[in-house]
Parts: C-alpha cells; sequence; structure tokens
C-alpha cells in the first residue's frame, strides 16, 4: 500500500455542564457545525465544506482460551472524524497529498452538549490551520482540470431508533464462549485455542455544510475460532473460522459450532502431520472461499479510485474501462445496497456511506470488460460520480473502498468436472499432480510503483490432487503469489456454486468489514513459495489434559 502521512490529534474532554438524551447528540452537533461554517467561511482562506462524523459505539467482548475465560469487558467510544476544505470545489487543500487519513479525535462517552461543542470546536481550530497551511501548496501543485470535491445533493436519513436489540444474557454467553473453547483441549500439541464473542453497537451521524444529515445505526454481530497447533518439527499451525449474523439469534446455535469444531479438530491433526510443500508452479483449483479473497486482494483494490488518483500508485487498470481485463465469463459486482444474498448474510452493506451518499451497486465488470470504478466524492476524472463507497474505520479519513463483491460467471462446471479438467491440464502441462486450495486465511496486496506490483495470499488448507489416482495428500507451509494480470489471463473455468468469505480489510482508512463470494475456479498456473515459519519450543512438561488415568 502507499505511504500515507497521517495527522493525529488528541483532544482532552472536558467536564460536561449538562446532560442529553442519545437523540439530542445530533442536534448539538448541528448546532456547533453550523456557527464554525458560518464564521470560517468568512476567514482568509475561506471554508468552503465541512462536515462532521460520530461514531458512537459500544464493544461487548467476551473471550476464552482453552476453557477458561481471558476477556470481558464492554466499551464505549466516540470518535469524530473532520473533513474541512479551503479553496472551493475545484481546488482545496486536499490535493496537496496531505491527507489526514488517522484523526483520532475522542468526544466525551457521555453526552454534555457543552463538552462536546468545546471539543468540536478545539478540533474544527486545529483543522482549519492545518488545512490553510497546506492550501498553497495545493494550488502550487494542482495538475488538470478534475475538480477536489463532487457536488451531491443534499441528503436526509435516520434510522437509529430502528436498531436491532443488542442485549444479550451474558451468564449464558460466558459459559458458551467457554465451552467452545474448551472443545480444543484434547488435540495433540495444541498451542492455544481462542474463542470470541464480539457485538458492536455503532450510531453514525454524518453532518455536513451543505445540509447533509444521516443518523444510522449499524449492529455487527461476530464469533471468531483461532486454533494452534505445534507440528511434529516444531513450527506453529493455525486454522480460523469467523460467523457473521444480522443478530443475536441469527448466530449459529451451539452445536453447531462445536460439529465446526470437530471439523476443525481433526484437519489440525493432520495439518500437524501433514509434509512441507515445495514451492509449485503449475494447475490449481481454488474454492469458492479461497477465489473470494483472491477477487478481493488482486482485482478489488485496483479499482479503488483514489489510488487510480495517486501518481505513486500502479494505477493497473486506470486507463482500461471498455477494455477486456478478466475473461468473458466473468462478472462482477459490488453491492453494498444488500443484507442478504442466497444464503449468505452480508457484512459490507450500509445505507449511505462516509460522505453522505447513498449506497449503490456498481457493476465493475460486464463479460471481462472493465466498465465502472470504486467511486467517491474526489473525481477520478471529469466523468466519474460518486457511487458511494466511501468507508472508513472510526477515528479514520474516508476513501474508495469495497463493500460486498459478488463474482458470477458463464462458464461453470460441477466439482466433479472441474477436477477431471484439472488432472487433465496437468497432464498437459507434464505435471505429476495439481493443487486444491480448499481455504485461506488471508492476503495482501501491494498497488504502489516502488515495490513488485503483487499479491500473496496464505492458504491454511491444500492439497496434492495427483494424475496417477493416488489419494489427495494436504500439504502445510504454502503462499500463494503471483502478479495480478497474468493470474487474471490463467482462469479456465469457474464452480456452479458461490462460497463466501468474511473478513475486516485494512488499508488507508482503517479496518472495514467486507464479504466476497464466488465460485472456485480453476486456474491454467498458479505459482506458490514456501510460507514464513513460526517456531515452537517443545514442551517440558506434558498437557494436563492429554494424560490418562
Amino acid at each position: 500500500m502507499n505511504k500515507i502521512h497521517c495527522l493525529v490529534i488528541y483532544i482532552v474532554s472536558v467536564i460536561p455542564f449538562f446532560a442529553f438524551g442519545q437523540n439530542d447528540l445530533q442536534k448539538v452537533v448541528k448546532e456547533e457545525l453550523t456557527r464554525e461554517f458560518e464564521l470560517l467561511s468568512q476567514a482568509m482562506p475561506s471554508v468552503y465544506y465541512l462536515a462532521y462524523k460520530i461514531d458512537d459505539s459500544e464493544r461487548t467482548t467476551i473471550q476464552a482460551n482453552l476453557g477458561s475465560l481471558t476477556a470481558l469487558n464492554k466499551q464505549p467510544s466516540k470518535l469524530l472524524s473532520i473533513d474541512l476544505r479551503v479553496g472551493d470545489y475545484m481546488l482545496d487543500n486536499t490535493e496537496a497529498g496531505l491527507n489526514r487519513y488517522q484523526q483520532l479525535i475522542p468526544l466525551p462517552i457521555e453526552n454534555g452538549a457543552e463538552a462536546i461543542k468545546q471539543s468540536l470546536w478545539l478540533s474544527t481550530d486545529l483543522m482549519y490551520k492545518f488545512a490553510s497551511a497546506t492550501y498553497n501548496k495545493a494550488k502550487a501543485e494542482k495538475k488538470g482540470n478534475t475538480a477536489s470535491l463532487e457536488k451531491v445533493p443534499k441528503a436526509t436519513f435516520n434510522n437509529i431508533d430502528e436498531a436491532v436489540d443488542l442485549s444479550i444474557n451474558l451468564e449464558n454467553w460466558k459459559l458458551r464462549i467457554t465451552e467452545l473453547s474448551a472443545a480444543f483441549n484434547d488435540v495433540t500439541d495444541i498451542i492455544d485455542a481462542s474463542v470470541r464473542l464480539n457485538i458492536i453497537d455503532n450510531d453514525n451521524y454524518f453532518v455536513s455544510s451543505e445540509g447533509t444529515s444521516i443518523a444510522q445505526n449499524q449492529g455487527i454481530f461476530e464469533i471468531q475460532m483461532s486454533a494452534s497447533v505445534r507440528s511434529k518439527d516444531g513450527e506453529a499451525i493455525s486454522l480460523n473460522k469467523n460467523y457473521f449474523a444480522s443478530s443475536m439469534d441469527a448466530l449459529p446455535a451451539q452445536n453447531d459450532i462445536i460439529e465446526d469444531i470437530i471439523i476443525m479438530k481433526e484437519k489440525l491433526e493432520k495439518l500437524r502431520l501433514a509434509p512441507k510443500a515445495e514451492p509449485f508452479s503449475g494447475p490449481a483449483i481454488m474454492s469458492g472461499s479461497a477465489a473470494s479473497v483472491f477477487f478481493h486482494e488482486i482485482f478489488g483494490h485496483r479499482i479503488e479510485s483514489h489510488r487510480l488518483g495517486d501518481d505513486s500508485d500502479s494505477q493497473t487498470f486506470k486507463d482500461k474501462l471498455n477494455e477486456r481485463v478478466l475473461p468473458k465469463f466473468i462478472n462482477i459486482s459490488f453491492d453494498p445496497t444488500i443484507t442478504q444474498y442466497e444464503k449468505y448474510y452480508l457484512t459490507g452493506s450500509y445505507i449511505y456511506d462516509d460522505e453522505g451518499v447513498k449506497a449503490q451497486k456498481v457493476d465493475v465488470v460486464e463479460n471481462g470488460i472493465l466498465k465502472n470504478f470504486l467511486n467517491t466524492r474526489k473525481p477520478l476524472n471529469e466523468d466519474s460520480k460518486s457511487n458511494g463507497h466511501a468507508r472508513a474505520q472510526a477515528g479514520f479519513s474516508p476513501v474508495s473502498r469495497q463493500s460486498n463483491l459478488i463474482v458470477k460467471s458463464d462458464k461453470t462446471k460441477s466439482d466433479e468436472a472441474l477436477k477431471k479438467a484439472l488432472l487433465k491440464e496437468c497432464k498437459r502441462q507434464g505435471k505429476s499432480y495439481g493443487y486444491f486450495i480448499n481455504q485461506v486465511a488471508g492476503g495482501y496486496t501491494m498497488t504502489d510503483r516502488y515495490r513488485p506490483n503483487a499479491f500473496s495470499i496464505a492458504p491454511t488448507e491444500v492439497y496434492k490432487v495427483f494424475v496417477d489416482g493416488s489419494p489427495d495428500q494436504l500439504v502445510r507451509g504454502v503462499d500463494l503469489i503471483g502478479t495480478p494480470l497474468t493470474m487474471f489471463s490463467q482462469i479456465l473455468a469457474t464452480g456452479e456454486k458461490l462460497e463466501a468469505f468474511y473478513g475486516y480489510c485494512g488499508a488507508e482508512s482503517g479496518y472495514v468489514p467486507v464479504t466476497a463470494l464466488s465460485p472456485a475456479l480453476l486456474v491454467k498456473k498458479i505459482e506458490t513459495q514456501k510460507s514464513m515459519e513460526s517456531n515452537v519450543e517443545q514442551p517440558i512438561l506434558v498437557d494436563p489434559n492429554q494424560l490418562k488415568n
């Protein structure tokens, strides 16, 4: 990722003079914004746009490790992000390249009107001084005629009162999470096994000098499981599984999670004894969930428009609109407007983005041809318009980010037909085996010009599929590597059904929840290397849980 210059501001809150209800927070913020804008729009240089975004959140966490409770807390936070622009819509201080990606401006947790107003005033004053100091630099370096900020209609929305009930039976969930983590205790050479419940209640407020006023709630309900074992040669091997849901009731039942844990334990036992893989180049099948990470990392980040407008970025697809970038049977869209697709709950959903623009479905690839980018109010060119994909973690400034990625295909094969095609391709290339990549932990990609424009994906469950009919062999220590354009040209066919990958995507504007859906991929040639080792010392004593009477 490109190097980012960050401005970190810490504000010490004062004691509130009087408290008010949660529903009055937006009113107080609006009043302060109006007052500040009236004053600063008359200053020299003048402010032409001012927006406040407040994330008023409460996170409840219950975590256990190997049957012992390790975390139990409820943590409230209230973070402010400010978008203050000096100049005009055609040229402002943001063109200087000193974007304030990380602000971390805390507001008083309790809703004290005077304390909130004073924090807003102090923060806005600091931001104005920063913007004024960079404005002249922006004027000197302005290139082309693209505007700094797109004009959009004002919007009004409020669903705070419709928020999902986030109350839980704390004692019941303590027992459940502890029980789930204890289920890993009988795994040979277990290092750790963590199970965590996260519930995040986030009220997001956005007000701007253009008249936009948005108040929306997002509830996140998730269970994260991660377990590690020591292999026979001392390497730490990990597997993980996450569950996301729209409510507490929609999370899986305890017995269903325990069944998944049994499967995880069986895989950990096999991985502990599995041989290490050698570097490989040849045909492979990626499962739908693995292919979802592939498209998110390799394709998705390269169509985020803020990168394409950055001269330090490789700008892989900037000049490829209406050109073929993927096989003609591939179609890709990003859709934050839906919360469910087939059987999958989608976590990259929202109603308005973090610039107050309504979320939109964007068809980015049609029949392999690139049709659009993920845009914000910062125009990439004279024709680009925001399609509601400005996103940010609380306390960060928004940039273009992915939402719910959905890959569809017009050239599908059954699982059996994909395997036959894999073996046929292996024979054609003179390979004794190909790879089946079933699960991955995640990945990363580099898009700047200062390093190789490459990607790396970390598989956790990989099998050798032999041409001679020998049983598939589980291997470990595999990293999938490559460059995007080469990999896209190697896709031969896809599976019939979509599978999901859930996670948090980290980039310049922090971590945001995303979902990616894709069918399995048959790829003519992949390249792998040995993964970095993480060794663990042999324990001196036997695990008491494994002692037999």
